[in-house]
């Protein structure tokens, strides 16, 4: 008997929807978020694997360790665009967990026309991906905590210069504290936290820079544009 069969993924539990050709319910119920435990809990309920013709997941944060998961214990997985399931959803009367899990069983049982599946890339490729947004957060760090810093030196009169790389350094930060308190101005246990806080994160940064520009000399697709004037590392590593 061929069945499909829809997950609705949630961070702890799982939505288990099992329905036949014809779109009637087999079996529904919910599982662990863990592919051991919903790979466990289809054997369980005497599910052959070789009668699954496919299985629906919505695209979203975890789906595509679970994608990856499942498709390793053998189960035809799909990943689905996550606007069109959410469309098809938004038929059922009712937004619950064990309704969403129903939906998307129906929707990979019509298939053909009615799915447009996602690509999940492969781990090597969500890697990088997590590297760049990770280091794009510390930039975004970086310049929050340099905005900072230079902000509340201005309200005294106190400039920060800034260098080609628009950066602040520690000694030109340190110049305009003395400064300060040449003034009498009492701003150093204000500023000297973020500025320790700064010097970590640009060390930090520095790191993962280089993980970057590692990534992108050894991959050739990333190597292809380097002659292109402005073209750093960054822009240069798959996403």
């Amino acid at each position: 008997m061929e069945c499909y069969i829809g997950l609705d993924v949630s961070q702890r539990q799982t939505a288990i929807c099992v329905v036949d050709a014809k779109g009637k319910i087999v079996v529904e119920g919910k599982s662990p978020t863990r592919p051991s435990d919903i790979h466990g809990w289809l054997v369980a309920k005497d599910i052959q694997i070789s009668s699954i013709v496919r299985i629906g997941i919505e695209a979203g944060a975890m789906s595509a360790w679970l994608h990856i998961e499942l498709t390793k214990l053998g189960l035809p997985l799909i990943c689905l665009e996550a606007f069109q399931a959410h469309r098809f959803l938004k038929t059922y009367r009712n937004k619950t967990d064990k309704n969403d899990a129903r939906g998307l069983a129906q929707l990979v049982r019509m298939g053909g026309e009615f799915i447009r599946p996602v690509t999940v890339r492969a781990r090597s490729s969500q890697e990088d991906r997590t590297l760049l947004t990770l280091r794009q957060q510390l930039v975004q760090q970086r310049v929050g905590l340099e905005n900072n810093i230079t902000g509340s030196l201005k309200p005294f009169g106190l400039l920060v210069p800034r260098g080609n790389v628009n950066r602040v350094t520690r000694e030109r930060v340190m110049a305009a504290l003395i400064k300060a308190d040449e003034l009498g101005l009492k701003l150093s246990d204000g500023i000297m936290p973020s500025l320790d806080l700064y010097e970590d994160l640009c060390k930090h940064l520095a790191i993962l820079t280089r993980r970057v520009e590692a990534v992108s000399r050894d991959n050739p697709v990333c190597r292809r544009p380097m002659t292109a004037p402005g073209v750093g590392p960054s822009s240069r590593c798959p996403l």
